[in-house]
């Protein structure tokens, strides 16, 4: 998936970038959206000249994003459940397995987030082209 995003930055390589908010304008979700706001490091491999101001298109491949969206949320939800089934191991109090299926979903965050510090090179948009 190709996005135009706005250089916000570029400093010693690292290149920040934020939405172009003109893709924002039709959409009725705009209103409750805070990536309008959000700013996220882009690679730029093939060095493009880049500088703050400058529009820039990235591609965000569409299996990777998939995956990214399930790891950040399908994992938390998943995990519910086995902490909801422990909780039913242990005990039979209500209170004793809503805070095990709670401790399942913030396990889930939990793994999700080490995998990502691990491994956040691999999903880090690239740079593909400078827009006029």
């Amino acid at each position: 998936m190709k996005q135009t995003v706005t250089i916000q930055e570029n400093k010693d390589g690292r290149i920040t970038a934020g939405c172009d908010r003109t893709a924002c304008e039709g959409c009725k979700g705009s209103f409750f959206c805070i990536s309008k706001k959000a700013e996220f490091q882009v690679l730029n491999p093939e060095g493009i000249p880049l500088e703050k101001g400058d529009l820039a298109e990235i591609d965000l491949p569409s299996g990777k994003t998939l995956f990214t969206v399930f790891m950040s949320l399908g994992l938390p939800l998943l995990m519910f459940l086995p902490g909801y089934f422990i909780g039913t191991l242990l005990s039979d109090s209500q209170g004793i397995i809503f805070l095990s299926a709670i401790a399942g979903v913030a396990l889930g965050f939990l793994i999700s987030a080490i995998f990502f510090r691990v491994r956040r090179s691999r999903y880090i948009p690239v740079v593909t082209g400078r827009k006029e």
